[in-house]
């Protein structure tokens, strides 16, 4: 409905397995992470938004890990301006994913095929948004303590 912009709102919120399609709107949300997961949490993949928005066909986009990858790999995606269906975000590549039941996004209730190979054997899919924070080691702690900061060039 928005091609993943977090503008749409729809259906009543509820949760990561409810019987009904739903979204809240995202888009003033501050997030640098998409999570495509299934209900059950056996097929998710984790991209940056970079990776997710824009606008490619068949484009080659990085996924950092996913539930058969630990380290970061790419797949052909697609999210045209005009295709109200995408983006379309798949574990592996598009073509071979449609049939492998490997598509964890499709937009605009247009799954037929593709999300019946998926959605029903995994209790429907989810999209969570984070800002990833990067873990800094804290240096007031060195020596025992007491440090404070006051400069940093």
């Amino acid at each position: 409905k928005d091609q993943l912009r977090g503008t749409a709102k729809y259906g009543k919120k509820g949760g990561p397995l409810s019987s009904h399609a739903w979204s809240i709107p995202f888009a003033h949300s501050k997030f640098d992470e998409f999570l495509f997961a299934t209900g059950d949490g056996k097929k998710w993949l984790i991209a940056k938004k970079k990776s997710v928005l824009g606008w490619y066909s068949n484009g080659q986009r990085e996924i950092l890990k996913s539930s058969t990858s630990a380290k970061p790999y790419k797949a052909r995606w697609y999210r045209r301006h005009r295709n109200k269906e995408d983006p379309w975000v798949s574990i592996t590549d598009h073509g071979p994913a449609r049939n492998s039941g490997d598509i964890v996004y499709g937009e605009n209730n247009a799954g037929s095929v593709h999300a019946s190979k998926i959605l029903p054997m995994h209790m429907g899919a989810n999209v969570y948004i984070r800002q990833k924070v990067v873990k800094v080691p804290d240096m007031r702690k060195i020596d025992g303590g007491g440090w404070r900061l006051v400069r940093h060039v």
